[in-house]
């Protein structure tokens, strides 16, 4: 079931930019870094889209069995769009209609990948961290752009990785 938005994470979901901020640096804290996770059995992926102009949010989550990668649950879930698209803020637009996805499910996933950033952002609570926060499930963002860091060259060959650096600290991988 996803939690109530007016009061998620016993804060009242933001309205502003300077809210959602304020919000993401008091959440920040409670993202668990090291890795937690039992057995998987089931991984799901999720992605947010905009059709007919951006007023409206559709989420589509896909939920396979592992380590097979056999397809055992898709849901979608559609939504009016109460936050504006802001650098930085995506979860704010995209949550509320991910958490609907995600309430459809029969079962969640022990892992879940989200199109989107993790600790790989300014205020170290992309997307995929603030869905794990809210759900306490385990959650990577799997962004196709680098929103902050650096890191050195990536091998020329599939499964290649190397480590994304900010402010002195590893905050991702960049992989081929």
């Amino acid at each position: 079931m996803a939690p109530e938005l007016s009061t998620v994470a016993g804060s009242r979901w933001p309205r502003s930019a300077a809210e959602a901020v304020a919000l993401q640096r008091d959440l920040a804290h409670r993202v668990i870094v090291e890795d937690r996770v039992g057995p998987v059995r089931r991984v799901a992926g999720v992605d947010v889209g905009f059709p007919g102009g951006g007023s409206t949010a559709r989420a589509a989550i896909a939920a396979l069995a592992f380590p097979g990668l056999d397809p055992v649950e898709q849901v979608v879930a559609q939504c009016p769009v109460g936050f504006p698209y802001v650098p930085g803020l995506l979860s704010f637009r995209e949550l509320p209609v991910v958490l609907a996805a995600l309430s459809k499910l029969a079962v969640l996933p022990d892992v879940l990948l989200v199109d989107g950033q993790g600790r790989a952002h300014p205020r170290r609570f992309g997307i995929a961290c603030h869905l794990g926060v809210l759900t306490g499930l385990p959650t990577v963002g799997v962004a196709k752009t680098r929103l902050v860091g650096e890191h050195g060259r990536v091998p020329d060959r599939r499964g290649a990785w190397v480590a994304l650096h900010h402010r002195g600290e590893v905050v991702g991988a960049v992989l081929r």
